[in-house]
């Protein structure tokens, strides 16, 4: 039963992405993170990892599991971004949803989003790097919890 509640907040975090074009005001960088992460996905998939976000001086480490729907592989990636309009430390853990286009192949990825949780908290991801065969097109959500 979670795994549908997650399906459907996830496609309705998706929908609230793609049709806003831009943010209501210019994003305010708060912190930065980086992600370790591991991804299988045929059609429908999922991933699971964890990393560490700086902010206010400070170093805080989280869990990260997520729902996909859309593409298709195995592979593991880095990421690493910026996080925008963090006020307090208890706004950053949610689902975040995204609409995502990239690509893994050998040790080489190409991924690049930006993902959005409830409290307003937006992250600007980038992949670092990447190992394993994969194609992703289509929504994401990406849940974080704090350790």
């Amino acid at each position: 039963m979670n795994f549908y509640k997650n399906l459907v907040a996830l496609l309705l975090m998706s929908v609230m992405l793609l049709t806003s074009t831009a943010f209501a005001s210019e994003p305010v960088k708060s912190g930065t993170l980086e992600i370790n992460e591991t991804e299988v996905s045929l059609i429908l998939g999922g991933s699971m990892g964890g990393g560490t976000l700086m902010f206010a001086g400070k170093s805080y480490k989280f869990k990260t599991g997520g729902i996909k729907l859309g593409g298709i592989g195995m592979h593991k990636i880095q990421l690493a971004g910026d996080v925008y309009d963090l006020k307090k430390i208890e706004d950053f853990a949610g689902i975040y949803g995204s609409f995502q286009v990239g690509a893994t192949l050998g040790e080489a990825s190409k991924n690049s989003m930006w993902v959005k949780n409830t409290n307003g908290v937006k992250i600007n991801l980038k992949s670092t790097a990447g190992e394993g065969v994969a194609l992703a097109l289509g929504v994401e959500g990406l849940k974080i919890t704090m350790e």
